[in-house]
C-alpha cells in the first residue's frame, strides 16, 4: 500500500508534466511577404484574426519584409500596420508620469506618429485582407498602399 501511495505521488507530476507537453494551440505555421505600394515592407506588424476573433496571431516583418507565425487554421482576417516614429521622443522610466494639460494633449497628438500605410490596413474589419490558413500551405504574399 505505502507503495502506491508513494509511486502515486511520483507519477503525478510527470503526467502532469507531460500533459503540458502537447501542441494543444492548434495554429499551423504560416509566412509571407508584406508588400507596400509594391515594394517589401520592412518592420510592419502583421496580425492575423481567425476563429471569428477567438485567436491572434503576430509577428513583425524583417528588412526584406517576410514575416513567420504560427496562426489559426481556417479563414483569418489581416491587419498590417506601421507608424514612423522616426521623431517620437521615448518616455523617460525613471521621470514621473502625470495626466497631461489641454494643452500638452493638443502637443501630443499633433505629434503622435503617423502610419506609414493606409489606415483602413491596421483594422482587420476594414482591411478587406482575408487568408485561407491550412497545414502545408505555400507562402502568401500580403499586399497593403500608403493610400
Amino acid at each position: 500500500m505505502k507503495n502506491s501511495s508513494a509511486s502515486f505521488w511520483i507519477l503525478l507530476p510527470l503526467a502532469v508534466m507531460l500533459a503540458g507537453c502537447g501542441e494543444s494551440d492548434q495554429k499551423i505555421p504560416i509566412s509571407g511577404i508584406v508588400f507596400c505600394d509594391g515594394k517589401p515592407f520592412e518592420g510592419a506588424s502583421v496580425a492575423f484574426i481567425g476563429n471569428n476573433g477567438g485567436s491572434f496571431s503576430s509577428a513583425t516583418t524583417d528588412n526584406e519584409g517576410k514575416f513567420s507565425m504560427r496562426a489559426a487554421p481556417g479563414q483569418n482576417k489581416v491587419a498590417v500596420s506601421k507608424a514612423n516614429t522616426e521623431n517620437v521622443k521615448p518616455m523617460d522610466p525613471n521621470e514621473d508620469q502625470t495626466m497631461p494639460t489641454e494643452a500638452e494633449y493638443a502637443i501630443m497628438v499633433k505629434s503622435a506618429p503617423k502610419p506609414l500605410v493606409a489606415e483602413r490596413f491596421a483594422d482587420p474589419d476594414k482591411s478587406g485582407i482575408t487568408i485561407e490558413v491550412k497545414e502545408g500551405m505555400d507562402s502568401v504574399d500580403i499586399n497593403v498602399t500608403t493610400k
